[in-house]
């Protein structure tokens, strides 16, 4: 003959059982959540690297064209109907640029740093209150004319080892 089970044991779990659980979960979770956080680090120095080529081959663009630099980020975005007046020559000095020499737009114009073109540096708050100059995603020009670097992170390295000022 069988020995009917009390009803409150039937329907709940133990303790040990909740503790076994909860001890899982805890080990899951310490195994994944350093893996998450370093896939969107790579997600995001991988999209700062591809920015970076993008800037820097609109940059090269513009200079092959005019032969100068251009004076800011914001001018590889100008229409070929309202070219740039001015740039920046290799010695760092103002030059002009002749006005059928300037093959632009090097950006679009639609998207990137309030809606100027220019990328986002991916490392970058958008709740951060200065989002939206560009000066403060990127350095342009600083160690030499048409050079560019990531304004942020300023220091501290790649996963791949990298100075993120030598990018």
């Amino acid at each position: 003959m069988k020995c009917p089970r009390a009803p409150w044991r039937s329907r709940a779990f133990t303790l040990i059982e909740l503790l076994i659980v909860v001890v899982v979960i805890a080990i899951l979770a310490l195994i994944i959540i350093p893996r998450v956080r370093g896939a969107i680090r790579m997600s995001r120095e991988s999209t700062l690297r591809a920015n970076l080529h993008h800037i820097r081959t609109a940059i090269d663009q513009f200079s092959s064209d005019t032969g100068v630099f251009p004076d800011q980020l914001i001018d590889l975005t100008n229409p070929k109907s309202d070219p740039p007046r001015t740039g920046i020559d290799e010695n760092g000095d103002p030059a002009s640029i002749p006005s059928s020499s300037y093959q632009g737009p090097y950006l679009t114009v639609t998207g990137g740093i309030g809606a100027t073109g220019i990328p986002v540096n991916p490392f970058k708050r958008p709740n951060e209150p200065d989002y939206l100059d560009e000066t403060t995603h990127w350095t342009y020009g600083v160690d030499r004319p048409g050079s560019l670097h990531p304004a942020v992170p300023v220091e501290g390295n790649t996963i791949d080892g990298v100075p993120y000022s030598e990018l």
